[in-house]
């Protein structure tokens, strides 16, 4: 079982994402306020999505502030669509970003191919014609 943080301002919003993601055996987590964000525990969670109008601050600054502390995918739920603005969450350090407003089939298929991304297992193969070395092995 992943385990999600969702960060929006609407609450109403945030049940629906909850329940959709629970329905999908993920534990989800829901905050309508970055400033209730326990900055020492994010690092427990899988992924995090992230609207980006948020009083008191906003989520690009926050990806910003987070993304070296935290390793797991960031994603932006945003009704900010401009080209500008997608641009601004891929360089302050979102893995994806999903405009509003969102089909929940499309929430729920980005945030589980993010997540299977995260559990590939990593392979220390080098594979070259008809040659394969395996780095881990220790000769």
């Amino acid at each position: 079982m992943s385990k999600i943080l969702a960060l929006d301002d609407d609450i109403q919003i945030l049940s629906i994402i909850k329940k959709a993601l629970e329905n999908d055996k993920h534990s989800v987590d829901i905050l309508d306020n970055i400033n209730k964000v326990n900055r020492g525990n994010l690092s427990k969670y899988d992924l995090i999505l992230l609207d980006v109008m948020m009083p008191n601050t906003n989520g690009f600054d926050f990806c910003k502030e987070i993304r070296s502390i935290v390793d797991c995918p960031i994603l932006f739920i945003t009704a900010k669509t401009m080209d500008e603005d997608l641009t601004e969450g891929f360089a302050v350090g979102a893995d994806d970003y999903i405009k509003k407003p969102f089909s929940l089939s499309e929430l729920r298929a980005r945030v589980n191919a993010h997540l299977r991304r995260e559990k590939r297992e990593y392979h220390n193969r080098i594979i070259s014609d008809n040659f394969i070395f395996d780095i881990s092995e220790k000769i």
